[in-house]
């Protein structure tokens, strides 16, 4: 392991007693491609198996910018090239509480290239059946309808 990598790491069991006190402060990407939304099947809990949006925390001394670029680059393979915020939520889930800052993005990269926290990708023009909650309140918020059809 790098020592970049080794500097930005938290050892599971002090990262759940952390969840367990207080919220995290995470990224979200919302990303169209071909006028509909990228989605990423979650393999990790929180909302494990439901369709999620590519993001994840913040890391100390990172940038929100930088968080979002890095997430969406591990998470996807694809290059953030602009972003406009939408809106801060806070979630709470049964296993920790997020504070997510998302952005509205676009991306080059060609192919999407999954890591581990994911089992697969799709695009949907319209939300995915049993879409959680707090992503259809994300996606309302985006307005990325409107930029879809205005996408030359």
């Amino acid at each position: 392991m790098d020592s970049d990598k080794e500097s930005n790491f938290i050892p599971t069991e002090l990262f759940n007693k952390i969840i367990k006190v207080m919220p995290i402060v995470s990224v979200e990407a919302v990303i169209i491609i071909d006028d509909a939304l990228l989605f990423l099947k979650r393999n990790n809990q929180p909302a494990q198996g439901e369709w999620w949006f590519p993001g994840g925390r913040v890391r100390k001394g990172e940038s929100l910018k930088q968080a979002l670029f890095r997430e969406v680059r591990e998470e996807t393979g694809l290059e953030v090239t602009s972003y406009k915020l939408i809106g801060v939520y806070s979630r709470v889930f049964p296993e920790r509480h997020d504070i997510t800052i998302a952005y509205l993005c676009d991306c080059k990269g060609g192919k999407i290239s999954l890591n581990s926290e994911h089992s697969k990708y799709a695009l949907f023009r319209e939300n995915p059946v049993g879409l959680h909650p707090y992503l259809i309140e994300t996606t309302r918020d985006s307005k990325w309808e409107e930029k879809a059809l205005n996408t030359p």
